[in-house]
């Protein structure tokens, strides 16, 4: 009976110490999430960075990276192959504008839009694109939604009526059909707005300097997402706000990640690249309602019922707001 007991007291210590060595393991797993994203530009930098230099780590998080190609970023998330995006909000915004409401942006790094319309030298104002052929992106795309409104809003042409519209994808493929003479101009993001204007192309309309304001570089996710898993959601937060840390602070360090990523692309564009993004990233990445109601007027041009979109179901910016709380993303700035 002695022996008995001295069994049965052995055989609960070995399952006491099993049950906390599998606490303890699972308190120490790592995650693991992929991001999903739309382009090879200056923007996605903190995305980069993030994953280069292994940011996720210290939070426990494996964070990796996947380009999109020509599938939308946001197709990405309703297909479930990823459960974050980084891209350009015109996807989000327009699936609420057409009722299909679970997208959230939960983090904006860029609410200023360093891309704009450039033309051959020939054409010499604006006004001279009437008749003239536009490469842009994909149909409902950031770039094709920026041109309709631009055209309209601030030139007063109508596409395609006074202007032809040449849906082509990114800035990786309207510049060569520009530079090859295939269209008379073309909607550019960086680094190729820089390229332009190296090369002679003209540059027509500077949406920065037209007072264009837009989401144009943002996290976006499914509403349901964070709400099952919070932790998560925060651990790639706090990487991404490491990640905009590291490029607003260590120029060397994002050159050579942004050298990696946008392959081809000279040291000096490269410079100014670093240089004019890093202007424009938001250091406390809080997702703006002003700017989402802007971003509806713009869309309200090519989908008039964008005027009755209820901004505040398009961003969640609670989780942020709770980083910004905890002092994670002023603090390093005070080192």
């Amino acid at each position: 009976m002695q022996r008995l007991m001295h069994c049965l007291r052995n055989w609960w210590l070995i399952c006491g110490w099993l049950a906390v060595a599998s606490s303890v393991f699972a308190a120490s797993q790592t995650d693991s999430v992929t991001v999903g994203y739309s382009s090879f530009a200056g923007a996605y930098g903190p995305l980069w960075i993030s994953v280069e230099e292994q940011l996720g780590r210290k939070h426990g998080l494996e964070l990796k990276a996947t380009y999109a190609g020509r599938i939308r970023p946001h197709q990405l998330l309703a297909s479930g192959e990823v459960s974050y995006v980084v891209a350009t909000e015109t996807g989000a915004l327009s699936s609420h504008i057409l009722g299909v409401k679970d997208q959230a942006i939960i983090l904006t790094f860029i609410n200023k839009v360093d891309s704009g319309i450039f033309s051959k030298a020939e054409i010499k104002s604006p006004e001279e694109l009437r008749g003239k052929t536009i490469a842009t992106g994909r149909p409902g795309a950031f770039a094709d939604t920026m041109v309709r409104y631009v055209l309209r809003a601030k030139l007063g042409l109508v596409p395609d009526r006074d202007v032809k519209l040449l849906p082509m994808g990114e800035a990786a493929l309207t510049f060569p059909a520009l530079e090859k003479g295939i269209v008379e101009a073309a909607s550019l993001t960086m680094p190729f707005n820089l390229l332009a204007k190296k090369m002679g192309f003209r540059e027509l309309v500077d949406y920065d300097r037209a007072g264009v304001v837009y989401p144009y570089n943002t996290v976006t996710t499914l509403r349901q997402t964070p709400a099952k898993n919070p932790e998560l959601t925060d651990k790639l937060l706090k990487s991404l706000i490491e990640g905009i840390h590291v490029f607003k602070t260590n120029k060397q360090k994002t050159i050579g990640v942004l050298k990696k990523y946008m392959r081809g692309a000279g040291d000096d564009i490269l410079e100014e690249t670093y240089e004019v993004t890093k202007a424009g990233l938001e250091t406390v990445p809080i997702p703006s309602m002003e700017v989402v109601k802007t971003a509806l007027e713009i869309l309200s041009y090519q989908y008039p019922q964008a005027k009755q979109t209820d901004p505040s179901l398009i961003i969640d910016p609670s989780y942020v707001k709770k980083i910004e709380q905890s002092g994670f993303i002023t603090s390093p700035y005070k080192k």
